[in-house]
């Protein structure tokens, strides 16, 4: 299929003149759609009569019969087309209009000058019914016919290059690049030919606004100026690689995006590599898995402000949007910090995993799955509604023959890294992670089966006297270590924003965390509002009131855990961070007492308002 180009405008505009010289310039046939009047409508334009819409109508049906012809090939078409209800009647998938712009002054001294059918007394009723079209070509008639077709020119060559390039067509990348098609844009995407990719992606989608390259220079060439490159491989090192082979094919200003899973270091680092080279680098985090990217994903960019105002129309049109339709993508920050939150998110998301995999052994005390199932399905209605629980409920329902599938799936969780970062991370700033951590931890205890088999063997944990669950006690001890993982998660950020002078908005963060990505839920909705006020979520007192209310449930529960030995990390760290932290008093006084004793680091007193370090010599 190739374009038709519609030149539009009033009479006298020069429609036929550009539309001439432009079909020469394209090689392409020439048609003038004045050529397709029925009789009776040259007739009345003879005697000065307006056509009224049905009269447009047979003449506006036969054009697009042929436009439909003519798109195998090619055309430019010349026709007036003044109203957008007449433009939609011709408009297809490979029609483009270009508009002809000039005043009435203009337009009317020309037809003074020519001989044509209509008479220059209608002219006024071509503009008063003119409908100028916000999309197409735009050009001004006041300069020469062939400088006219020149500008034409320019925008056609122009609009055959891709806006943005995808960089990687596995499966993230590919669902991008078909999210980016939808929403209107020419996309460039390019893969290595030994993955046999690119073939395959062409068959099933080339008759959309895409090309396909196994050639990188090729690649590169075919997108607009300053290019925009998304990149969807694989983090780390081979980013690196990529670059090394990109940056030599690259011209002042242009962008790279990553958009994995790196880490925001690297990402600093590449930033300042390719700001070297007069080019930018983003990194943006991408939460939503495949579903996501596909039809809206949670998108975290940060880096040069100036390069994001340049990919801010792409990456916001494929967000997911909030609840007020706004984007789920929002600049982030300087550095890597768009890849620093997306680590946490991640670090988050493995706390909330966990904790619902806790949840479920301990129903499985009292409850069968289809019970455990229903139970969970009523949660989805309650403020702790989240994609993952709906996730969850999913993966719990599946059957593979007549058993449930989650009974067949060895009991061995991986990872990919993200979630250790995180914690990892946490202590270097000197923030708790300890439900994140929790749900690392218990990710590599899984990862061990052979040994607890073996471990479990020799031990006997039969389990006591086990109370009945009361799925009210679950569902608030739940809510409370859910509410512990975000702030702890958040917290991080917050530190992070400090030490590294990135100025992040948490409530912006939580905001475009409210669809799209994994951890998105109805609690997320509402940090959105504690972060406008507060620094904290348990700086929020409402809050903290809440989960001190909820205490005795989720006492209760590590109770019920214990008695049926059940392995619940996530609610034992949760339960011990929040002791901790609505202790006035802890036992880190005999901490600096003994580090005192044995490497003589000091101590301050109870009720020194001077900050004094003291030591004592132990052994005198």
């Amino acid at each position: 299929m190739s374009k038709v180009y519609i030149i539009m405008g009033v009479s006298g505009s020069g429609k036929t003149t550009i539309g001439t010289l432009l079909a020469k310039r394209l090689a392409r046939p020439f048609y003038d759609a004045d050529d397709f009047h029925p009789a009776a409508n040259i007739s009345k334009m003879k005697n000065g009569i307006p056509l009224q819409d049905d009269d447009r109508f047979l003449w506006l049906h036969t054009l697009a019969d042929n436009i439909q012809q003519w798109s195998h090939k090619g055309a430019v078409l010349a026709c007036s087309a003044l109203k957008e209800s007449y433009r939609k009647l011709l408009q297809q998938n490979q029609v483009e209009f270009i508009v002809l712009e000039g005043d009435y002054d203009t337009i009317i001294e020309r037809m003074s000058q020519r001989s044509h059918f209509m008479a220059p007394n209608m002219l006024k009723s071509q503009f008063d019914a003119l409908e100028v079209p916000n999309y197409g070509i735009h050009v001004s008639i006041l300069k020469s016919p062939e400088v006219v077709t020149d500008e034409i020119m320019h925008h056609i060559n122009k609009e055959a290059l891709s806006e943005v390039g995808v960089f990687g067509i596995g499966v993230m990348g590919k669902s991008l690049a078909l999210n980016m098609l939808d929403k209107g844009f020419r996309v460039s995407v390019y893969n290595r030919k030994e993955e046999e990719l690119i073939t395959p992606f062409l068959k099933d989608y080339g008759h959309l606004n895409v090309q396909g390259f196994e050639d990188l220079s090729a690649f590169v060439d075919s997108l607009q100026q300053p290019r925009k490159i998304l990149l969807m491989i694989k983090a780390g090192e081979v980013i690196d690689l990529v670059l090394d082979q990109l940056v030599p094919l690259l011209d002042t200003d242009d962008i790279v995006i990553d958009g994995g899973n790196s880490f925001y270091e690297d990402t600093n680092r590449r930033i300042q590599y390719l700001g070297s080279k007069g080019l930018h680098f983003i990194g943006a985090g991408v939460s939503g898995g495949e579903k996501g990217a596909r039809f809206g994903a949670s998108i975290m960019p940060s880096g040069s402000l100036k390069a994001y105002q340049e990919i801010k129309e792409i990456l916001e049109a494929i967000s997911a949007r909030d609840k007020n339709e706004a984007a789920c993508c929002t600049y982030i920050g300087s550095g890597g910090s768009g890849h620093f939150i997306k680590m946490i998110h991640n670090g988050i998301e493995y706390g909330e995993m966990q904790l619902l995999a806790e949840v479920c052994a301990i129903l499985k005390l009292n409850y069968s799955q289809e019970e455990i199932i229903t139970i969970l399905s009523e949660w989805q209605h309650t403020s702790e509604a989240s994609f993952l629980l709906d996730a969850t409920i999913e993966v719990l329902k599946y059957k593979e023959g007549t058993t449930y599938l989650t009974d067949l799936i060895l009991d061995k969780a991986g990872d990919k890294g993200t979630g250790s970062w995180s914690s990892i991370e946490a202590f270097k700033l000197g923030i708790s992670s300890t439900v994140m951590s929790a749900a690392v931890m218990a990710r590599y205890d899984s990862s061990q089966k052979a040994k607890r088999v073996e471990y479990a063997s020799h031990v006997n944990k039969d389990a006591n006297h086990i109370e009945a669950i009361d799925t009210t006690d679950l569902l608030k001890a739940y809510s409370v270590v859910r509410i512990i993982n975000h702030n702890q998660g958040f917290l991080i950020i917050m530190e992070a924003s400090k030490q590294f002078g990135w100025d992040l908005n948490l409530s912006e963060i939580a905001r475009i965390w409210t669809n799209g990505c994994i951890i998105n839920s109805k609690f997320m909705e509402s940090c959105v509002a504690i972060f406008k006020d507060n620094e904290t979520i348990f700086d929020e007192v409402s809050v903290l009131k809440s989960i001190a209310a909820e205490l005795p449930q989720l006492k209760q529960v590590l109770k019920i855990a214990i008695d049926g030995a059940i392995s619940i990390p996530c609610f034992m760290a949760a339960y011990q961070y929040f002791t901790a932290m609505t202790s006035a008093k802890l036992s880190a006084n005999i901490i600096q007492a003994q580090r005192d004793y044995f490497g003589a680091h000091t101590y301050q007193k109870l009720n020194d308002p001077s900050g004094t370090f003291y030591h004592t010599n132990w052994e005198s």
